[in-house]
């Protein structure tokens, strides 16, 4: 064998070598990259799936399982639907066609899940599709997280935000809307007048002689008489009218998309409703009774909401020196 021969050989012999031992690093790269990818996919606190497109779990770790109450065995001749809550069946279809589609590449919701137990939760789900050289669906990969704890904290802050938005607005002792929160209400339904050309009418209503229920019966009773007297004239109002506690032993009720008629014939009503009270308090019958004005306004009015309150105080008074009779106000 020549000399040239032998170093041509020697050459090719060690390239091989060499590419033998790269391929091999390569192999033992890709090999700990699948570990690392493994012992990720086992072990992190998210539950993790890998899902087939026909929807069947193909491989559940731990923290899935744990999530769930199942066991990786049950899970796998299982799938994701059988968790889901039933009202949220259907949640996700919309973004599964669009993935299917190729529109998106993932999406994520928050759902109900039924644990084994039975008992609800709200989990956070994450479907991501992967998919071949084709641009087909391989399979996804399932995260989800159990955000119940969370949900329930959320839940329970905004029904505190809630409630004290309701406190802020509502009269504590007779639980109408305070003097305020009425306004406020009054002032959406004065645009709402110019907006649709529909009037409203308004009554104002003063417990009759309530000072000497103070000074008779106590001021404990006379809270008792007013909380008695709003809520009979709750029981006249229609679910859309509203009434609100003006001040002291004053009522103000507004009746949309009423006329002064029709808001006077709801006052006698009040007014008869309130005649037949009797607020039985610590063994005593309290009888009171109450003078109304009516006032209205509609889109050819020119008040302001002041005027217009001033207009039912003034029936609401002459009331007074009639009595059995509602006085009324044409705008």
């Amino acid at each position: 064998m020549s000399f040239g021969l032998m170093i041509l050989l020697i050459f090719i012999l060690g390239l091989g070598i060499w590419h033998s031992l790269k391929y091999q690093r390569i192999l033992a790269d890709r090999m700990e990259q699948v570990r690392i990818m493994e012992s990720a996919f086992e072990h992190t606190a998210l539950g993790m799936a890998i899902i087939s497109p026909d929807f069947r779990f193909m491989k559940v770790n731990q923290a899935y399982a744990d999530i769930v109450g199942y066991t990786r065995t049950e899970m796998l001749r299982m799938v994701p639907k059988d968790f889901v809550y039933p009202e949220d069946h259907e949640k996700d279809t919309p973004y599964t066609q669009e993935v299917f589609a190729g529109n998106i590449h993932s999406f994520t919701s928050l759902k109900r899940y039924v644990h084994k137990n039975g008992n609800i939760l709200w989990i956070r789900a994450t479907f991501s599709a992967v998919r071949n050289k084709s641009g087909n669906i391989k399979y996804f990969v399932a995260q989800i997280q159990d955000m119940t704890i969370a949900k329930k904290a959320e839940d329970e802050l905004r029904k505190s935000r809630d409630d004290a938005e309701v406190l802020a607005r509502t009269d504590y002792l007779t639980n109408t809307l305070n003097r305020r929160a009425f306004i406020e209400r009054l002032k959406e339904e004065l645009e709402r007048t110019r907006r649709t050309q529909k009037g409203f009418a308004m009554i104002l209503v003063d417990v009759d002689y309530f000072k000497k229920v103070n000074d008779h019966y106590g001021h404990l009773a006379g809270d008792y008489v007013l909380q008695q007297f709003a809520e009979c004239l709750g029981n006249i109002i229609r679910a859309y009218d509203f009434i609100g506690r003006y001040g002291g032993e004053e009522f103000i009720i507004c009746l949309p998309d009423t006329g002064i008629e029709q808001a006077t014939m709801v006052a006698e009503r009040m007014r008869e409703s309130v005649e037949a009270l009797e607020v039985d308090y610590l063994d005593s019958l309290i009888k009171v009774t109450g003078s109304f004005g009516v006032a209205a306004y509609d889109s050819h009015s020119s008040d302001t909401l002041d005027e217009l309150i001033e207009r039912a105080d003034s029936a609401m008074y002459m009331a007074k020196h009639h009595k059995n009779t509602v006085y009324q106000w044409v705008s």
